[in-house]
């Protein structure tokens, strides 16, 4: 895995092998107990039609699979959900700078003297009459971290761009349909950028991911098995720019738990270097399939002399599970396709047991 920051190189990649992906993801939570995960894809690598559609060999395969899902969480309960999937005409990714839109929904994104500045309109109704619109700012100082060791080993077959780690987020969302809620959000947010050049399967066999706000420092890790060997890498990036690196030996997880659908992933990661220690647990499982998982995990630190505690936003996956035909109607039911809505996306109430 290739590791940057860079905001100039937040742009559409050129994808011209089958399997390739690219997303652009954004979260942010509110200081009142909301949070949203919006995530817009060109070559959607959770896909049943792009599955099956690689197999053909083409090339730029990955335009014709545009997507974008939306989560909004109230106390760590979903309130809000779509995944939907679109034709390449009713999206756009700019290759010159950050911007791109998913139907009416978009994110634009600018530096202003030394800030970093993102906007993500949202505007997306489901099949269900339920509906969110509104916008978000992102904003945060653009700050160079160091974040790849010359030792480490890397793939140029996913790279991973830590855009904005922290960042300021404030907007207002509109929920229509069965639940009407204005939602006046503020409160802190993150956005990286990630891109593949082959299916994830064929790069790593698990993941887990996070990222944690600790006043005036973040917490991101990335933990990645491949070839039944882990990779463990946690960064500590302090507002001042300063960069704090954890590697495999400082890092450990436990408290395995196996979920229904048989997906089986570590609750507890601790890490421990120098003057630092944490310990997360992934107690609040907000999203939960056959082959991803999201928390909404609990990190107590202690930084030096100051103890911290922090909620964030932690996620876990084995790729290899998407190609499993048996779990295809679960996807069917959560993913819409153009021109086509699951039976279940037309009910509110059926649609809604399905997050």
């Amino acid at each position: 895995m290739n590791i940057l920051t860079d905001f100039t190189k937040d742009v559409q990649t050129q994808k011209p092998k089958p399997g390739s992906y690219e997303w652009w993801y954004f979260d942010a939570q509110s200081s009142d107990g909301y949070s949203i995960v919006v995530i817009f894809y060109e070559g959607n690598p959770f896909s049943k039609r792009y599955i099956k559609g690689i197999s053909s060999g083409k090339e730029n395969l990955a335009v014709f699979y545009p997507a974008i899902s939306i989560s909004l969480y109230k106390e760590g309960h979903p309130i809000f959900y779509t995944f939907e999937e679109f034709t390449p005409d009713e999206c756009n990714f700019s290759a010159e700078e950050p911007l791109g839109n998913a139907g009416n929904n978009s994110f634009t994104g600018e530096k202003i003297g030394e800030q970093l500045q993102y906007q993500i309109n949202l505007d997306h109704k489901l099949e269900n009459g339920d509906s969110i619109s509104g916008l978000l700012r992102f904003t945060s100082t653009d700050l160079k971290f160091s974040l790849l060791d010359s030792s480490s080993e890397t793939s140029s077959a996913h790279i991973w761009n830590l855009v904005m780690p922290s960042a300021n987020v404030h907007g207002k969302l509109r929920l229509g349909g069965t639940t009407s809620e204005t939602i006046h959000f503020k409160g802190t947010g993150y956005h990286d950028h990630n891109f593949g050049t082959e299916p994830m399967k064929d790069t790593f066999d698990e993941w887990y991911w996070g990222r944690y706000h600790l006043g005036e420092s973040t917490l991101v890790y990335y933990l990645m098995r491949i070839e039944n060997r882990w990779e463990k890498k946690a960064w500590l990036l302090k507002d001042t720019g300063e960069t704090e690196k954890f590697s495999s030996e400082y890092i450990e997880f436990s408290a395995q738990q196996t979920s229904l659908f048989g997906l089986s992933s570590s609750r507890i990661i601790t890490f421990s270097r120098n003057n630092f220690k944490a310990h997360l647990q992934l107690d609040r499982l907000i999203d939960n399939g056959p082959f991803y998982q999201r928390f909404e995990g609990r990190m107590m630190a202690v930084i030096g002399e100051k103890t911290v505690q922090s909620r964030g936003i932690s996620e876990y996956i084995k790729p290899d599970r998407i190609y499993k035909k048996l779990f295809w109607p679960l996807v069917d039911m959560r993913i819409k396709y153009p021109g086509k809505a699951h039976w279940v996306q037309k009910s509110s109430r059926l649609y809604k047991w399905t997050w």
